[in-house]
C-alpha cells in the first residue's frame, strides 16, 4: 500500500498549479512584464498537462529590499501551499520568488516541503542531495549581488543625468515644469529637464518664507492659502493640506538638489525615504534654486526643533512662535515658580453717550502655574503687556547698540572657525569606517560559497556571525553619523544667523518696529534666550551665541520701573 502525502501527489490526478509573478519596479509594470511572465507560465503548465487554479501577483515589489513577511502575495501562496490548495508553485524564473540571499533559499526549501517548485525557464528545484541545497543558496547569493550592482549602476546613471540637468522621472515638483531637451534615450523617448514655473515658483518660495521669517507651521500656511481672500489652488487644484505643505518644506529640490532616490518599496507601497538618506547630486543646480541653501537649512532646523522628540532636548534650540499677540510668549517665565507665562485677556464693555456699546479687550501675561493652581507661586497672576515689553525692548535695544560701537569681525571669524571643525573631523572618520566595513562585508560574503564547498578557512556559522557583527556596526556608525550631521547642520544655521545679525544691527531696531507681530517674534527669538518676570523686576537673558559675538556677559538685568543694572563684562 502506498501512503499519499503533500510531498507525493496522487499520480492519477492532474497537478493544481499556483503561478507566481513579480515585477520590482513601476517601469517593469509599464513595460507589461507581468503579462509576459503569465504567457510563458501558462504555456509551460499547459504543455505539462497541469491545471491552473490561482495566480499571485506582486506589482512593483522589490525582492531584494522587501522582506518575505511583508510581501502579502508571497504569504498567501505559502498559506495555500500549506493548506493543500495547490500542488505546484510555478514562476517565470526562480528570482521572482526573491533576491535576498539570506532569506530566499529558505523560502524555496519551505515550498519544496509542501509542493513542487518549478520555473518555466529553469526547470524544477529539488532538494534530494546536499548539492541541491548548495546550488539553491549560490543562485540567490548571485541574484542579490546582481540586484545590488544593478541598483548601484542605476543610481550612478541617474546621478549623472540629474547633474547634466535631465529629468529622471516622477513629478516635476510644485513650482517647476518640464521642458523638452531634444535628446532621446535608448528606447527613443524624449528626455526632459526641469525649469521654474513662473506661475507657481514664487508661491513655493513664500511657503519657505512663512516658516523662516514668521515661524508659521504647515497647518497655518495651508489655512492661509485656503482662505477666501487668498484662495490659491494646491498642486492638485484643490485645497491645501498640512501634509502637502510638509512635503514641499522637506524637499531638497527647492535648494537646487533634486532627490535621485527618494522612495522605496515597503510591502508593495512606495514610502518616502527620510531626506538625510536620499541620494542627492553633489552640488546644487543653479537654475533650480528656489530658496538659498542657508534658508532651506534654517527651515529644517526650525521645523525639527518643534518635533516631539526634540521639544525636551536641552541641546536643541527651540523656535516656538505662538499665535498670541504678546511678543514674548514662548520665551517668558515666572521668576517665582518657573512656570511659562501664557496669554489671557481682560475684557470690558461700556456704553457711549449715543447708546451704542463698545467692547474693550486687552492681552495680558499670565503665570500659568499660579492661574491653574499647579505651583505654589508667590508672584502675581497677571502682568501688563506694555509694562513688560517696554522694559525688555528698551534693554534689548541698548544691548544691540553696543554692536555699533565695536568691531565684531574677529569674534565672528573665531566662531565660524570653531563651529564645526571637531564634528567635520569625526564625520570624515566615520565615513572612512563605513567604507572599510562595506569592503569587509563584501570580502566575507565572497567566502560564503567557498565555505559551503569546504574550500574556505571559515565555517559558514562563523561567517554568518562575522557578517552580522559588521552589519550591526554599520547600523551603529550610520546612527552616529546622522546625529553628527544634524549637529553640523544646526551649527551652520547658527553661523548664518550670526552673520545675518551682524549685517542687520545698524537697522535692527527700525526693521523690528516696521515688521508685523509674527516677524517681530522671530527676530526676538534669534537673540533672546528667556525673560524672567518678578513683581518688581524683569531679567533679560541674551542667547549665548549672541553673548560670544558681543563680548558682553549675561548679567544684564532691568527692573520693571526701567532701572537698568550695568552690563557685566
Amino acid at each position: 500500500m502506498v501512503v499519499m502525502n503533500k510531498k507525493m501527489p496522487d499520480p492519477t490526478r492532474k497537478l493544481r498549479v499556483g503561478c507566481f509573478y513579480r515585477v520590482s519596479s513601476k517601469g517593469q509594470l509599464e513595460d507589461d512584464d507581468i503579462p509576459m511572465q503569465r504567457r510563458v507560465c501558462t504555456s509551460f503548465l499547459e504543455d505539462k498537462g497541469w491545471i491552473f487554479v490561482k495566480e499571485y501577483v506582486e506589482k512593483a515589489v522589490s525582492g531584494l529590499w522587501v522582506p518575505a513577511e511583508k510581501r502579502g502575495d508571497l504569504q498567501e501562496a505559502m498559506r495555500d501551499a500549506e493548506e493543500g490548495v495547490i500542488d505546484v508553485i510555478l514562476c517565470f524564473m526562480f528570482d521572482r520568488l526573491g533576491r535576498r540571499e539570506h532569506e530566499t533559499p529558505y523560502i524555496v526549501q519551505w515550498f519544496a516541503r509542501h509542493v513542487e517548485v518549478w520555473s518555466a525557464t529553469e526547470g524544477q528545484q529539488k532538494f534530494e542531495q546536499h548539492s541541491d541545497k548548495l546550488m539553491n543558496y549560490v543562485r540567490y547569493w548571485q541574484a542579490e549581488g546582481e540586484s545590488l550592482k544593478t541598483s548601484i549602476r542605476v543610481i550612478a546613471d541617474m546621478t549623472q543625468m540629474v547633474e547634466d540637468g535631465l529629468f529622471t522621472g516622477g513629478s516635476a515638483g510644485y513650482g517647476y515644469k518640464l521642458v523638452k531637451t531634444g535628446l532621446y534615450n535608448k528606447k527613443g523617448k524624449e528626455l526632459f529637464r526641469r525649469a521654474k514655473d513662473e506661475k507657481t515658483n514664487h508661491i513655493a518660495y513664500q511657503i519657505y518664507d512663512f516658516v523662516y521669517s514668521y515661524g508659521y507651521g504647515s497647518t497655518r500656511i495651508a489655512k492661509y492659502f485656503n482662505s477666501p481672500e487668498i484662495n490659491i489652488p494646491s498642486p492638485t487644484g484643490g485645497k491645501w493640506t498640512a501634509s502637502t505643505i510638509n512635503s514641499i518644506l522637506k524637499n531638497p529640490l527647492y535648494k537646487g538638489m533634486p532627490a535621485i532616490k527618494k522612495r522605496k518599496d515597503e510591502d508593495g507601497k512606495l514610502k518616502t525615504i527620510p531626506t538625510e538618506d536620499q541620494v542627492l547630486p553633489k552640488k546644487p543646480i543653479p537654475e533650480l534654486i528656489t530658496v538659498p541653501g542657508p534658508m532651506w537649512d534654517a527651515v529644517q532646523v526650525i521645523r525639527s526643533s518643534r518635533n516631539q522628540e526634540n521639544t525636551n532636548n536641552p541641546d536643541i534650540e527651540k523656535v516656538l512662535v505662538s499665535k498670541s499677540p504678546l511678543l514674548l510668549v514662548g520665551m517668558i517665565y515666572c521668576g517665582y515658580c518657573g512656570s511659562p507665562m501664557t496669554t489671557t485677556y481682560n475684557s470690558k464693555k461700556y456704553q457711549l453717550a449715543d447708546g451704542t456699546t463698545q467692547k474693550w479687550r486687552q492681552a495680558k501675561y499670565r503665570c500659568s502655574g499660579k492661574a491653574l493652581g499647579k505651583a505654589d507661586c508667590a508672584g502675581q497672576t497677571i502682568y501688563s503687556q506694555t509694562k513688560i515689553e517696554t522694559v525688555v525692548l528698551d534693554e534689548l535695544y541698548a544691548y544691540l547698540d553696543h554692536f555699533k560701537q565695536v568691531d565684531v569681525t574677529d569674534q565672528l571669524n573665531k566662531i565660524k572657525k570653531k563651529n564645526t571643525s571637531q564634528e567635520d573631523s569625526e564625520i570624515k572618520g566615520l565615513a572612512k569606517r563605513l567604507r572599510e566595513l562595506t569592503k569587509e562585508i563584501a570580502t566575507l560574503t565572497a567566502e560564503v560559497p567557498k565555505s559551503i564547498l569546504g574550500k574556505s578557512a571559515f565555517k559558514p556559522e562563523l561567517l554568518n556571525e562575522l557578517i552580522e557583527q559588521k552589519q550591526n556596526e554599520i547600523t551603529s556608525v550610520e546612527s552616529t553619523l546622522k546625529k553628527l550631521e544634524k549637529t553640523v547642520l544646526y551649527k551652520k544655521v547658527e553661523k548664518t544667523e550670526m552673520e545675518n545679525l551682524v549685517r542687520s544691527i545698524p537697522v535692527w531696531k527700525e526693521s523690528f518696529q516696521k515688521s508685523p507681530v509674527e516677524k517681530r517674534k522671530m527676530m526676538l527669538n534669534d537673540v533672546i534666550d528667556r525673560v524672567i518676570v518678578y513683581r518688581d523686576q524683569v531679567d533679560l537673558k541674551i542667547k549665548l551665541k549672541v553673548q560670544e559675538l558681543s563680548g558682553i556677559s549675561n548679567g544684564s538685568e532691568t527692573d520693571s520701573r526701567g532701572r537698568a543694572h550695568r552690563w557685566q563684562r
